[in-house]
């Protein structure tokens, strides 16, 4: 009798390179794991199969495809990593085969398995470099108690595992890097949206701020001498009294320098205490006194490669003016309880509304620190000075009020214009554009008239008492303050405030009062 042939080794192995294909083309987990059910169910014609994975992050064994016969009752089932028969092939690297599934205490969910038609069960790890991904199993009437698999079966099976794992392994790192590439992505639009909306703002905060226009000789001689120092990076020390313009000013320097892909940091020196001025400009480390529970960069270190905004100058302490001035020489900050210097590449443009000169006769600012600072100093006129820029100003200020308001008003009337260029504007165009701000809020047709010019009668309202005899600059700060104080009954911020009387910043108002000894009365 002629030997039996051997059609069904013949249709495995060939069933085996056609899995080896589907198994290699596929870059999805879950399509590998369709896959390798397909070629289970060619190779040992199972009746129902399953492939379960690692999930790391859970530290589980979880179903993530199944097929055949009761296939709903395995799906989405969890399984610590040594439960049950599929932990114990998965935790031991070893092949496993259940003659008799129902009558097997060992599985997880044994009760799950007696209610359904699972009658043996022949499962494989799956396992690429040493490292188990997962288990294959599968149920097929060719394996009982009186035929389990023999090592052709087994070497098959382990075959499918083997090339299952790799495909997986492959498909898993794809997947990782196609999210990694999706949040790069993501990242890149997010960062050209950012970048896109920080221009448009500073683009309206340039725009909502005093434009750089202007007709008068003084105007315009201050705007070249910002534009012929921008392309160097010499210290540029700009003058002029509050609300001329003076940040505005660096920041045009800034833009048109070399630096201006970097950044632009101001400081507003009046604003800072006394006690926290170094740690500000210079970063302290950790523990470097009460408070200082993390080591903090100072305002040097964040314009490294762009441009340091130093306002109100002037009002720096002592100690900080020394420390300034050996930066400046150096270019170097050692931060508050430090003791390693830091180099830094750092333009400085500084600004200041007080008598630099009479301060150093004073003894309140250093000579060799306002010798080093004014390098080229750019003085900027006050508003009364280049008074036939006053339309051009208030047309602007109207336009962009009128478009942020959504308020009617398109243009000012010729008698509201003839205000305007009849106050002295102590506040300069900071003064300007609130006063515009505040008519088109209250104007509502498309003209604005004078009665919706508001303009002080008279810049201070008289001090209580007899009027003192000023003899110095400080005096003169601290009248000036105690009746702008006086008139608007102690409120320092909002509209018909002190700070907006004064044509100043409230925190430059409340630094300017602490340094003053200038406290609120106590009620009687």
């Amino acid at each position: 009798m002629p030997p039996p042939s051997d059609d069904r080794g013949h249709s495995a192995e060939v069933a085996l390179v056609s899995a080896a294909r589907a198994l290699s083309s596929r870059l999805d987990v879950p399509g590998v794991a369709e896959a390798l059910l397909t070629a289970v169910d060619q190779v040992f014609g199972a009746t129902s199969s399953w492939v379960l994975l690692h999930d790391e992050r859970d530290g589980v064994l979880r179903t993530v495809a199944v097929r055949g016969r009761d296939a709903e009752a395995f799906r989405g089932v969890e399984m610590p990593l040594d439960g049950g028969i599929m932990g114990l092939a998965f935790s031991s690297g070893e092949v496993v085969f259940v003659p008799d599934a129902p009558a097997d205490d060992r599985w997880f969910d044994a009760a799950r398995v007696r209610r359904t038609a699972l009658a043996s069960a022949f499962a494989v790890p799956l396992v690429c470099q040493g490292r188990a991904l997962g288990v294959v199993g599968l149920d097929s009437p060719r394996f009982n108690a009186q035929k389990p698999p023999g090592r052709a079966d087994v070497a098959r099976l382990e075959a499918l595992a083997g090339q299952a794992a790799v495909a997986i392994r492959n498909a898993e790192l794809y997947e990782a890097s196609e999210r990694d590439r999706r949040r790069m992505a993501a990242l890149l639009d997010e960062r050209r949206g950012l970048r896109r909306r920080v221009a448009t703002l500073q683009e309206e905060v340039r725009a909502s701020a005093m434009p750089l226009v202007g007709d008068s000789e003084v105007w315009r001689d201050a705007v070249r001498l910002a534009d012929i120092v921008a392309v160097g990076d010499t210290t540029v020390l700009l003058l002029g009294e509050t609300g001329t313009g003076k940040e505005l000013l660096a920041r045009r320097i800034h833009d048109h320098s070399g630096r201006a892909d970097g950044p632009f940091v101001t400081v507003n020196c009046a604003a800072l205490p006394d006690a926290l001025v170094e740690s500000e400009l210079f970063g302290h480390e950790k523990g470097a006194f009460t408070g200082a529970i993390a080591r903090k960069p100072g305002k040097f270190e964040r314009a490294d490669g762009g441009t340091l905004f130093l306002d109100e100058i002037g009002d720096l302490p002592g100690e900080a003016q020394a420390k300034l001035l050996r930066v400046l020489q150096d270019s170097r900050v050692e931060r508050v309880g430090g003791t390693a210097p830091i180099s830094v590449d750092v333009r400085l443009i500084a600004a200041t509304n007080s008598d630099l000169e009479s301060a150093i006769a004073a003894h309140t600012f250093r000579s060799d620190l306002y010798f080093r600072l004014g390098v080229f100093p750019v003085s900027l006129p006050a508003l009364r000075d280049r008074v036939g820029d006053v339309p051009i100003l208030a047309r602007h200020f109207l336009r962009v009020c009128a478009r942020k308001l959504g308020r009617p008003a398109q243009r000012i009337s010729a008698t509201a214009m003839q205000r305007l260029l009849a106050y002295p504007w102590p506040g300069n165009v900071r003064e300007l554009q609130n006063v515009i701000e505040r008519a088109v809020i209250l104007c509502t047709a498309t003209i604005v008239q004078p009665t919706e010019i508001w303009l002080p009668r008279r810049r201070f309202a008289p001090s209580p008492g007899p009027l003192r005899e000023v003899t110095t600059l400080a005096d003169a700060d601290r009248h000036a303050i105690l009746a702008a104080l006086d008139a608007c009954e102690w409120r320092i911020s909002g509209r018909g405030g002190a700070a907006e009387r004064l044509g100043t910043k409230p925190t430059t108002l409340h630094a300017k009062m602490k340094k003053l000894g200038i406290r609120r009365p106590s009620r009687p």
